[in-house]
């Protein structure tokens, strides 16, 4: 017999609305060239090096709704470049809100 665990919802996911528009900032390990700009929601593109000399690619920028952000994963998945970390930004200025979602590489 399998047993069924519920889940549950952390008491302060229900003070996020993801159902709109948003900004998010999405890192990944590799290096993206700027030409998937239009491929990727229209999302800046920027390229640094870690301090372990990887290169990690940035994308920043608004998408419509928690569909748009699931197809930009979706693509990034299809191309192999690992998601390092997934961040829902408050306003374009760069402040960050307490819902963040770390995806770390193994």
């Amino acid at each position: 017999m399998t047993k069924h665990r519920e889940l549950s919802t952390p008491k302060d996911a229900t003070a996020f609305d993801f159902s709109g528009p948003a900004t998010y900032r999405v890192v990944v390990q590799g290096t993206l060239s700027k030409d998937w700009y239009g491929r990727l929601g229209g999302m800046a593109i920027t390229t640094s090096s870690q301090e372990t000399g990887s290169p990690q690619t940035i994308l920043r920028g608004r998408l419509e709704d928690q569909s748009a952000l699931h197809g930009l994963l979706d693509t990034l998945y299809a191309l192999h470049l690992p998601i390092v970390e997934v961040t829902k930004v408050d306003h374009p200025s760069g402040k960050d809100t307490k819902a963040r979602e770390r995806r770390k590489t193994r």
